[in-house]
């Protein structure tokens, strides 16, 4: 009797060292957040987000991570920088070119009614005022193509989060509720 007491004794506590435990100290769907983490709606700090990173299936994605937060930003630089750079140059092509306009049609005018040669007074005017509207115009090119370049920049290294965050919830069990509509070649 005292043998039966003590296997099953055993047996009941031994349960214990068979059973599966989550090792993590977070529970919950990780989502990304901007450049950051989130999980079940609550933002994470660095502390977590540095904890949460040193074990994604076995892997420390940390540098990963760090790497693609950093060219997330470079994108973000890019497109902020350029649509800047290409609403300025816009502005100053559309004033440069009304001044332009505006100046030539009078300075010939008055120039010929004066009695002086109308054409030069206007290639004066032409001189002076397109280094403006060229440049102008440049700089609105120049910073448009960087918005462009900017985003697929954004779009890859968020994809990229992504799937490092994806990784971890497989990996510890969890359902991402993560919804998408793509829009491209389909295999059927």
């Amino acid at each position: 009797m005292k043998r039966a007491l003590i296997t099953i004794a055993c047996m009941m506590l031994s349960i214990a060292a068979f059973a599966q435990f989550n090792d993590s100290e977070f529970s919950g769907v990780l989502e990304r957040h901007r450049a950051g983490m989130k999980m079940d709606g609550i933002k994470l700090n660095a502390d977590e987000v540095a904890a949460i990173l040193s074990n994604v299936d076995g892997l420390d994605r940390t540098a990963e991570w760090q790497q693609y937060k950093k060219n997330r930003a470079v994108g973000k630089g890019l497109i902020i920088g350029g649509s800047s750079l290409a609403a300025a140059g816009a502005v100053v092509f559309v004033g440069a070119g009304a001044v332009w306009i505006v100046a030539v049609a009078f300075g010939a005018g008055l120039s010929a009614a004066l009695g002086g040669d109308g054409q030069e007074a206007a290639d004066n005017i032409s001189t002076q005022l397109a280094p403006w509207f060229y440049g102008a115009g440049g700089a609105a090119a120049i910073g448009a193509g960087s918005a462009i370049a900017g985003i697929p920049i954004v779009v890859v290294n968020n994809k990229k989060m992504n799937s490092i965050v994806k990784d971890w919830n497989e990996a510890n069990g969890r359902v991402s509720s993560d919804v998408s509509f793509n829009f491209g070649a389909a295999p059927s």
